[in-house]
């Protein structure tokens, strides 16, 4: 398989390759501190550095304390969650990757994380697999991410790469840069995602990991190469 324009996938480790661990915690801390976690909220809320989201969450909950303290709440509201639910590596994890790694493509993951936090302890063994010079971007000071990932660590041009997301402000800033998207409601909790997704104007969403195929790509390559992935 060749492609026209594609020369780079990015796959986000949380909500795609892993459980993700943050949309149910954050829903559950804001209403367990008196906070209303509607729709509004979440689109405010969901894909921002850490202190910022911090920072909103204190105002949500009406709290009258510096963002960091919440900060540090969150931080342990999030261990309390995942001793309810640990960490898994997503079912079709390897043999997606494997197909993904014979393209001519660079594949690289990302997450908001250190790669020694959340790559090499879940991830690590799929090395082999990605990019040799750039298998992780961690993104945490350059969210959404997008504009760092593209230009910064992979240097390709922005109708050159497709990000695999679960956070619809990702889709936001890809349209917003012309890359190419597909979205990755990976849970219940993500559904309110998927709305602002295709809000956004993605077109694509994978179900699951079989779902996200060559022939996928081979499909977004052909919009990017004519300018129709996202509406006009």
């Amino acid at each position: 398989m060749t492609f026209e324009k594609l020369r780079a996938v990015a796959l986000d480790c949380d909500g795609v390759l892993i459980d993700d661990t943050y949309l149910a915690m954050i829903a559950r801390f804001v209403t367990a501190h008196g906070g209303v976690y509607d729709a509004a909220a979440e689109r405010d809320v969901i894909g921002l550095r850490d202190i910022v989201v911090a920072e909103k969450v204190t105002a949500l909950c009406g709290l009258d304390q510096p963002a960091g303290e919440t900060l540090k709440q969150l931080w342990a509201a999030r261990q309390e969650y995942l001793a309810e639910h640990p960490i898994r590596v997503a079912e079709g994890a390897r043999e997606c990757l494997e197909a993904l790694s014979k393209l001519p493509v660079r594949l690289v993951c990302y997450g908001g994380r250190t790669r020694e936090h959340t790559f090499d302890q879940y991830l690590g063994e799929f090395a082999g697999l990605l990019d040799p010079e750039v298998p992780y971007v961690s993104i945490n000071e350059h969210r959404p991410g997008v504009a760092h990932i593209t230009g910064t660590a992979l240097g390709v041009g922005f109708d050159e790469i497709v990000f695999v997301d679960d956070v619809s402000r990702v889709a936001e800033d890809a349209r917003a840069h012309g890359a190419g998207f597909i979205g990755f409601p990976s849970s219940p909790a993500h559904a309110r995602q998927r709305d602002f997704m295709a809000g956004y104007g993605v077109r694509h969403f994978a179900a699951s990991l079989a779902d996200l195929t060559p022939e996928l790509l081979e499909t977004v390559d052909a919009e990017l190469a004519t300018s129709t992935h996202w509406p006009r």
